[in-house]
């Protein structure tokens, strides 16, 4: 059962539940192969989608492209209406991201990292530190939630990325090995945040390379590997 402070960041009002597509999409990074070609496809509010596929088959770059890190050759991704990288801005206002590779800032706390996304995003309010904390213990991040995340392991730094991703009261999740580093009990932890906010009417796409956690989290898959 969650707590009211987690479930008002899991929960994502109807007014706010999009569709993120991609339309016609080719990447090729430059001098390189070709990543992805003439993709098309449409995720859906309250889905977890599944990206699979052997190594090289493109999951990380068509994460990169859905959260606007990186253009595509050619085609468009679309928020709705939305063109996702001619407004970047205004698209990554609705998304939490959990990149493969560390990307915290090393100066701030967990606690810290948190407050800023949550000012930045224009969330932050009275409760803000109690949904927070809910949110750590959620994660399974303790103590060190007040250490400065440049001393955190690869766990400690998998969780403050998930409980960061999540503090902005996102509508869309992108994951790229979000499962990475994470013990048995933050790993069961994560996959009922991740549950949750699916059913909360939350759209997410993920990669990793557990197979098993995907089958019981995802409703759909994406298999890169047959484009």
């Amino acid at each position: 059962m969650l707590s009211p402070d987690l479930a008002s960041l899991l929960t994502v009002a109807p007014g706010r539940q999009r569709p993120l597509a991609v339309e016609d999409v080719t990447k090729r990074y430059l001098f390189g192969p070709i990543v992805l070609r003439g993709l098309s496809h449409t995720f859906a509010p309250a889905t977890a989608t599944a990206l699979v596929g052997p190594n090289g088959s493109g999951k990380s770059t068509l994460l990169r492209v859905l959260s606007a890190l990186s253009p595509s050759t050619a085609g468009r991704v679309r928020y709705d209406d939305l063109d996702v990288h001619a407004q970047p801005h205004a698209f990554l206002a609705d998304v939490g991201v959990v990149h493969d590779r560390p990307d915290l800032p090393g100066y701030l706390t967990g606690v810290e990292t948190l407050e800023w996304i949550a000012r930045e995003r224009g969330v932050w309010d009275d409760a803000a530190p109690a949904r927070h904390a809910a949110l750590f213990d959620a994660v399974h991040l303790d103590e060190r939630r007040h250490a400065l995340t440049r001393t955190y392991s690869a766990g400690m730094t998998r969780k403050a990325q998930l409980a960061a991703a999540l503090c902005g009261a996102p509508a869309v999740l992108l994951l790229d090995e979000p499962f990475r580093a994470l013990d048995t009990d933050a790993t069961e932890a994560a996959l009922g945040l991740l549950a949750a906010f699916r059913d909360g009417g939350g759209l997410v796409v993920l990669s990793s390379h557990r197979a098993d956690l995907l089958d019981r989290l995802c409703d759909a898959r994406l298999d890169l590997g047959t484009i």
